[in-house]
């Protein structure tokens, strides 16, 4: 598939995820749910014409974004050289933000299906996908892993980017594991994701610091 193909891809399973808000709408209470909270239940209720096309209206915000990428950065050509695996993962994110709406949807038309079975396997997923990806991708001011010293040298970059791309491979397997302790999801996710970003972060600068006394 052409890139133009994928791209389309991302765009009907958007359409297809408003297609299917406004086809359950009708049926939805006149107030409604729309936060899960770390055990898995909804709170926060609001007007259901804004609950129901909330996260749509994001997640066209953020397909706009990301189509918009590969031709605003100033490294763009950097960006053509994964862009196959750029927009795979837009697919895999509005495939994501296809499932939180459907969760959405269905918790408030009376669904008691516990949503952590749902999202900590698809958090997981698109972890594991960016670890997948990242090692593959190239110096740029938008994707990736930028701190000032990767943005700096490809070398850094590289580096720094192959460690991740292990290590998110790694937390996309714990959060995919964390189903069976679902209770936990918040700090299954957040707490290996922040010591990820802070190891990364201190990592490209150690590799930048060799670097340059090299």
């Amino acid at each position: 598939m052409t890139s133009w193909s994928i791209n389309r891809v991302a765009w009907g399973i958007w359409a297809l995820t408003l297609l299917g808000t406004i086809v359950a709408f009708p049926a939805l209470p006149s107030t409604m749910a729309e936060h899960f909270n770390a055990t898995g239940q909804m709170y926060g209720t609001t007007a259901s014409w804004i609950g129901a096309f909330i996260l749509p209206v994001i997640t066209l915000l953020v397909l706009l974004l990301f189509t918009a990428i590969p031709y605003i950065d100033p490294l763009k050509v950097n960006i053509q050289q994964f862009r196959r695996q750029y927009d795979t993962f837009v697919v895999l994110l509005m495939l994501f933000f296809a499932v939180i709406q459907s969760l959405i949807i269905s918790r408030n038309l009376g669904s008691t299906v516990d949503p952590m079975y749902v999202v900590l396997p698809a958090v997981g997923v698109l972890m594991f996908y960016v670890g997948t990806i990242l090692p593959k991708t190239r110096r740029n001011w938008f994707i990736g892993i930028r701190t000032p010293w990767t943005i700096s040298s490809d070398h850094v970059w590289q580096k720094t980017h192959e460690l991740g791309g292990r290590l998110f491979q790694v937390l996309g397997v714990v959060i995919i594991l964390g189903t069976l302790a679902p209770a936990f999801a918040l700090q299954i996710i957040l707490i290996p994701l922040v010591i990820i970003v802070i190891g990364l972060v201190a990592y490209s600068y150690v590799i930048y610091e060799q670097d340059r006394k090299a």
